[in-house]
């Protein structure tokens, strides 16, 4: 469940402007996480209102919307369940890079932001870690750019001939949307669009980035992530719960195939109050899967335990590292970090 940081924000992104999707920078931490999972309240300000169900554009908002696929079945899909991300993956997914194609066609100009570097926030999951959200940059101090964010979001959630509401939403597998101090989630559309945290007392241009001011926050459900959706298929998608993680580990594995049940539900697993500043921080990313290629915190804190330079950057060094600390510990001398070493690594570091 997304967060919003107590102070204000700088960002960096993955944007994406061409013909298709490119990398670039990631985002930075919008700093200190006022709550987790579950702080969204506090009234808001901002252009809907609370008991909005399909965002109207404004006066004189932009007419143009994404296209609806001719040949789309009767049957859609149902409103899309909470499936928190808790894999690491940050590469984007099918289905993530053809939702944010599909805006920026139809809005010229606008760009969007993918996958982000496991760790490299304060929100202790996200769904852009596991490649499930895109960052659709609109401001809403720009009225042309506001207009644009109306106009996608009354498309989304239109009704459509035979009285779906929320059609292209579900039939894009959007699992929750966050813009101008607002979020609307498809497991809780009885609220329609609530007030994001604290964003109502935090108005200036300052808190933009972290209470999406000036970008439309999208994630998706799994099965909308992996392109399966009846949008793109015409064929109405099965649940897909995604990865489960182990219990005592607090990261799964990067997906592999499609799950039709849920995960099992595990608390989150913390070090004791005593333990080293790199126990902690390895607790915290337990589990993830690191290799050659991978950035960000997860891979200091591996650094440090193997004795690489922690430069946050997993190269042929580290890679190198790894393995012979993989070696003196007994275990398979792989140079990826997987969930074997992961618990050797927590023994090895107190």
């Amino acid at each position: 469940m997304p967060q919003l940081s107590a102070q204000p924000a700088h960002r960096r992104t993955i944007r994406v402007t061409g013909s298709g999707p490119t990398s670039g920078r990631t985002w930075a931490a919008v700093l200190t996480v006022l709550a987790v999972l579950t702080v969204l309240t506090a009234s808001a300000t901002g252009t809907f209102a609370a008991s909005a169900r399909t965002a109207p554009p404004a006066a004189g908002a932009t007419a143009a919307v994404p296209p609806t696929p001719a040949g789309l079945p009767t049957a859609l899909e149902a409103l899309s369940g909470y499936v928190p991300a808790n894999s690491c993956d940050p590469h984007s997914k099918l289905g993530a890079l053809a939702f944010g194609e599909l805006l920026r066609t139809a809005y010229p100009g606008s760009s969007y932001g993918a996958a982000r570097a496991c760790g490299t926030s304060p929100l202790p999951t996200s769904e852009h870690y596991d490649g499930r959200a895109i960052d659709w940059f609109r401001s809403v101090r720009t009225p042309a750019q506001k207009a644009d964010a109306q106009a996608a979001l009354a498309w989304l959630f239109a009704v459509d001939k035979t009285g779906n509401r929320y059609a292209n939403a579900r039939r894009l597998g959007v699992m929750y949307i966050i813009w101008n101090n607002k979020i609307w989630a498809s497991y809780r559309t009885g609220d329609g669009w609530r007030p994001y945290s604290t964003c109502a007392t935090h108005p200036s241009a300052a808190y933009d980035t972290a209470c999406h001011r000036d970008h439309v926050h999208f994630s998706l459900s799994w099965e909308g992530a992996m392109k399966r959706t009846s949008y793109w298929t015409k064929s109405v998608a099965a649940v897909d719960h995604g990865p489960c993680r182990a219990p005592d580990l607090n990261w799964a594995h990067p997906y592999s195939t499609a799950r039709t049940t849920p995960c099992p539900s595990y608390p989150r697993v913390t070090a004791p109050a005593s333990a080293s500043a790199l126990h902690k921080s390895l607790t915290t990313y337990s589990g993830m899967r690191l290799r050659t290629g991978s950035t960000g915190p997860s891979v200091r804190a591996v650094q440090s335990s193997v004795g690489a330079s922690a430069d946050g950057n997993f190269g042929p060094a580290t890679a190198t590292a790894v393995r012979s600390w993989q070696t003196r510990h007994n275990i398979t001398a792989s140079g990826v970090i997987y969930y074997a070493t992961w618990r050797a690594l927590l023994k090895a570091t107190k």
